[in-house]
């Protein structure tokens, strides 16, 4: 897509430019990065896949990247409203920008309305609650056919799902942190009733038996051949299905709204989508290569990104006229209602991205912990997230510490509190101010 309508479109209209673009796995791309940046053959444009968990702010500080804010107007497009410090925009300089919506989340109900209909389940007939997607998978689950699939093979989709359901249980996001004290809530009851709620429907015998050796590819690959009948994934879900198993989409496939626990519903919260673009501090057309990512930003371009039916445009009412499968337009519809944008405390503090660098993985994290349950080898649930809480939250104070002695950085555990949050609204770049 990139090619045939951005980059084409670009040269067509720019006689004597050639775009070249090359696509290599997140490792080996990582790898080449930073092989061309000591041999100065730095692409022109490139993307932070595979550099690990750096900060882009860190990569700004490094001399990584140049500014594009002068370069083309991305100020005055129409994704300037999407645009935060510390994500985007470094001392005053736009440096990149969200093609994506921030606004999404990655537990959607996606299910296969052939089997809702040999189970005469309407799918008008929402399961507003996890109690009713309980039972409605209950009805699904009939010989070689399961009423759900959960890759438990990969922990880190296990602690997104987690998450996501423990916001709908009124747990505050994303970072699992209370917004009023800075604390991390993992072991808070809304985590607990989200873990036991994944435990519930293997006790009710819905879930795919072969889900332990599963990766979300994986499962997908079993939701498509009709052996279980709903997946919580993200909105690539349809997208994918398309590309690698398009009978499945000629056969059925349908969207909900996520689940609260109860009929009172709460919201999921997301944080603004990163930069996915960077121009290269060594490229000598970067006034060129911003034009081309500003092209992203039109509404031209964003129809043909809603097409691909991978996660929402930044434009996301353009999904209403893109050429779509219904599903993918009601999924980003229901986004609209369920998700809201929260707070991030590195826009809130710059000095936070060190902090961040500075702390060590701790394990078993949260999607070790959640695989553990699910998979027989640990109960305790509790006691298990009552401990990663606390070696996370020493970790942070160790880190603090360290970035204070280190590089003089005054940042504390205030940079995590938000007392302006309002859990109804959109934390957005103007509430970070008068926080």
């Amino acid at each position: 897509m990139l090619e045939s309508d951005l980059f084409t479109p670009y040269e067509q209209g720019h006689q004597g430019v050639t775009i070249e673009r090359r696509q290599m796995d997140a490792p080996d791309l990582g790898q080449a990065l930073q092989v061309a940046r000591r041999s100065n053959q730095m692409p022109d444009v490139h993307s932070l896949a595979g550099l690990g968990a750096v900060s882009p702010a860190a990569l700004v500080g490094e001399g990584w990247f140049q500014p594009v804010g002068k370069l083309a107007d991305f100020a005055g497009s129409p994704i300037a409203g999407q645009l935060y410090d510390g994500i985007h925009r470094f001392n005053g300089e736009i440096y990149s920008f969200a093609p994506f919506s921030g606004r999404n989340h990655d537990a959607v109900p996606w299910f296969n309305s052939a089997l809702l209909k040999e189970a005469k389940l309407d799918p008008e007939d929402e399961p507003a609650t996890w109690d009713d997607l309980r039972a409605v998978a209950r009805r699904l689950t009939k010989g070689d056919v399961h009423g759900m699939v959960i890759p438990l093979k990969d922990p880190a989709y296990l602690a997104a799902l987690v998450h996501r359901l423990a916001t709908t249980a009124g747990a505050p996001g994303p970072g699992a942190v209370d917004w009023a004290t800075g604390e991390y809530v993992h072991d808070s009851q809304p985590y607990i009733d989200a873990i036991e709620f994944l435990v519930s429907l293997q006790k009710d015998k819905v879930v795919h038996p072969a889900s332990a050796s599963m990766g979300p590819r994986d499962a997908r690959a079993r939701w498509a051949a009709g052996q279980a009948a709903i997946y919580l994934w993200g909105a690539w879900f349809v997208g994918g299905l398309r590309v690698d198993e398009p009978e499945a989409v000629e056969r059925g496939v349908g969207v909900w709204h996520i689940p609260c626990p109860e009929t009172t519903r709460n919201f999921v919260y997301s944080p603004p989508s990163p930069g996915t673009f960077w121009v290269s501090g060594q490229s000598k057309k970067a006034k060129t290569a911003a034009e081309v990512l500003l092209a992203m930003t039109t509404k031209e371009f964003q129809l043909k990104l809603a097409a691909a039916m991978d996660q929402p445009p930044a434009l996301a009412e353009v999904v209403k006229e893109a050429e779509v499968h219904p599903a993918y337009r009601q999924c980003v519809a229901n986004f609209q209602d369920d998700v809201r944008i929260g707070p991030v405390p590195e826009v809130g503090t710059p000095g936070v991205w060190q902090v961040l660098a500075e702390m060590r993985d701790i394990h078993p994290d949260l999607g070790d912990i959640v695989q553990s349950v699910l998979t027989g080898a640990k109960s305790d649930v509790g006691g298990q997230l009552r401990r990663y809480k606390d070696q996370l939250s020493a970790e942070r104070e160790r880190a603090i510490k360290a970035v204070k002695d280190k590089k003089g950085g005054q940042v504390g555990l205030d940079a995590w509190v938000f007392a302006n949050w309002d859990r109804e609204k959109d934390y957005e770049q103007r509430d970070y101010a008068s926080r």
